[in-house]
């Protein structure tokens, strides 16, 4: 105590220095993000039994490969995304014709979990390609990007 007392004021600023960086961590914590936690969160729980294996991507391929020249399948989180290069002669309407054949591969569960995006491209038809068509999970149709219309030239 003696201590103490003769050094009051010495021993009142390291108090205060404990507790200034007792707030710090403390605000530290509060503020800053939790590094070790998934950047999903809670977002993919389930994803385990629905999982997209590599034969259905080989699958996506082969039911494609008559009329393009290279399909791409890669999963990110909840999303699929399909990327065409079709050959010079499809149509418009044969590239989103495409779309379901691809996800006739899914299972309906694997369709309710995951949203689908087909990213279509034509090298030859430029004025019309690319396209892009979209299915959310809760959704039974594919929505496509707007028609343009073909150009001669």
């Amino acid at each position: 105590m003696k201590f103490v007392r003769k050094h009051r004021y010495l021993v009142l600023i390291g108090l205060i220095i404990i507790a200034v960086i007792l707030a710090l961590l403390i605000l530290k914590d509060t503020v800053s993000f939790d590094e070790t936690t998934a950047v999903y969160g809670n977002r993919l729980d389930g994803i385990e039994n629905v999982e997209i294996t590599k034969e259905q991507k080989d699958q996506v391929k082969a039911a494609l490969k008559d009329r393009t020249e290279s399909v791409n399948v890669r999963v990110a989180g909840k999303l699929v995304n399909v990327i065409i290069k079709t050959n010079g002669d499809v149509s418009l309407e044969d590239a989103k014709g495409m779309g379901p054949t691809a996800l006739g591969v899914f299972t309906d569960e694997q369709k309710a979990f995951y949203d689908f995006q087909f990213l279509i491209n034509n090298s030859e038809n430029q004025s019309q390609f690319p396209i892009i068509g979209y299915m959310q999970h809760s959704r039974d149709a594919i929505t496509w990007t707007k028609d343009r219309e073909k150009t001669e030239g």
